[in-house]
């Protein structure tokens, strides 16, 4: 029962995976759609390791490595290949950016917010579900801004809700 959640948590990382690869043989539609699948797995790892009192530190991690790419490299390649493209010096910059961004978030969670009831800064999820539904609109603009704002959002110290702990009875968790 232990490595159940784990093996959901590969699951994310999994899509990821298969996100990034499905960018390099230009499959736009299944790359968005394993971004939104590894959204699913990423909600319920979390939440199967606390009904099940599996909850440790390497399923922390180990979730943190997987959103990494899930959530921080697949979207950041997404708007590559979707409309920043055209803008190589740009397009590059702003990938490098988003995915510095996101690993800093990752590693300023695991340091300091894991416990608390709200997060300090934009969930890298959030952040990734964000970015790949302004580059499917293909306005190079819109993303350059979006992806400026998404990555200083996920290193501020704004507060956002953490609704699987804040309502703990309907999640389950």
């Amino acid at each position: 029962m232990i490595y159940i959640p784990n093996m959901i948590t590969i699951g994310n990382l999994f899509c990821g995976l298969l996100a990034i690869y499905s960018l390099l043989v230009q499959d736009i539609y299944s790359a968005a759609t394993l971004i939104f699948i590894g959204l699913f797995f990423d909600f319920f790892d979390g939440m199967i390791a606390r009904k099940l009192n599996t909850v440790s530190d390497i399923g922390k991690e180990l979730d943190s490595m997987a959103d990494l790419v899930t959530f921080g490299v697949a979207p950041s390649i997404f708007a590559y290949y979707t409309c920043l493209y055209e803008l190589p010096i740009i397009g590059v910059l702003c990938m490098l950016i988003y995915s510095i961004c996101s690993i800093l978030r990752l590693a300023k969670f695991n340091v300091k917010q894991s416990t608390i009831s709200t997060f300090i800064g934009m969930p890298t999820p959030l952040a990734g579900i964000c970015l790949v539904t302004l580059s499917a609109m293909h306005n190079q603009i819109l993303v350059v801004v979006g992806i400026s704002i998404l990555s200083y959002l996920m290193v501020s110290n704004i507060k956002f809700p953490h609704f699987k702990k804040k309502y703990n009875g309907k999640f389950g968790v």
